[in-house]
């Protein structure tokens, strides 16, 4: 019967996806706190992701405490062989401003982060951009792959 109920979940999972709660205000005001999202497990199997694609990942650093799991959610702002930067407040790709409608509120024109990506790497930052204690790319810098977990598909909430 377990084998029957692991194969099921695989099966659904692979099918309509995993519902999560977002669990901090990294991605506000696209997703507060609390909400619940479709995750796609896998979503990128055949295909890549795309700029501003909304995704969960697992960055790196040390285990965190009992519990508490180790994957954010994230925009993906960079993709791979891009020069990606945050200067005069705002982000620019290959030196072009470019506009993002779905950010809390701009970056303060003193924040300065230059990326340069390789294959297979991502640059992820979060939607609310000035909320303090907030890691995304400015903190753990370009991501690789392997560590997007899957796109968003959908709001539950």
């Amino acid at each position: 019967m377990r084998l029957l109920n692991r194969i099921w979940r695989t099966l659904t999972e692979r099918a309509l996806g995993v519902v999560i709660t977002v669990t901090n205000i990294s991605m506000e005001p696209t997703f507060s706190e609390g909400t619940r999202a479709m995750l796609k497990p896998r979503g990128y199997r055949n295909a890549k992701p795309r700029r501003f694609d909304v995704v969960v990942v697992r960055p790196p650093g040390p285990p965190r405490p009992s519990g508490v799991t180790g994957e954010d959610i994230k925009r993906i702002v960079g993709l791979p062989g891009e020069l990606v930067e945050i200067r005069d407040g705002k982000l620019w790709i290959e030196g072009e401003a470019v506009n993002e409608p779905h950010i809390a509120s701009y970056m303060p024109s003193n924040w300065l982060h230059t990326w340069a990506t390789r294959d297979h790497e991502y640059i992820v930052l979060g939607d609310n951009r000035a909320a303090p204690g907030i890691n995304d790319s400015r903190r753990y810098g370009p991501l690789h792959a392997k560590t997007v977990i899957g796109p968003i598909t959908r709001r539950l909430d």
